[in-house]
């Protein structure tokens, strides 16, 4: 499935939860997060923390995949980029 937005995610989320029968307190139990914290994942809500996301999809059996689409080429050295490396391992000085 191709997700392009925060609210196309959140509906992937519920709905792999639903499938799978879990409650949104058992899937906040097995991503190690709060029940407040799905439901505002599932809700839509731009502010929810990546790492917290990947763990919660993780959680649901599914995984993230990136795939180049026909967009602008990639960002030069010195473009004040994402890594996304060192966000996921909690680094968030500056590149």
């Amino acid at each position: 499935m191709e997700v392009q937005t925060v609210r196309e995610l959140a509906a992937l989320v519920r709905s792999r939860r639903k499938q799978l029968g879990m409650s949104q307190m058992d899937l906040a139990t097995s991503a190690g997060v709060g029940r407040q914290w799905i439901i505002d994942l599932e809700k839509g809500k731009s502010t929810v923390e990546l790492r917290l996301v990947l763990h919660t999809l993780r959680a649901l059996g599914l995984v993230l995949a990136v795939d180049p689409a026909s967009a602008p080429a990639p960002a030069k050295p010195g473009d004040h980029g994402i890594d996304l490396n060192r966000l996921l391992l909690g680094d968030s000085s500056p590149s």
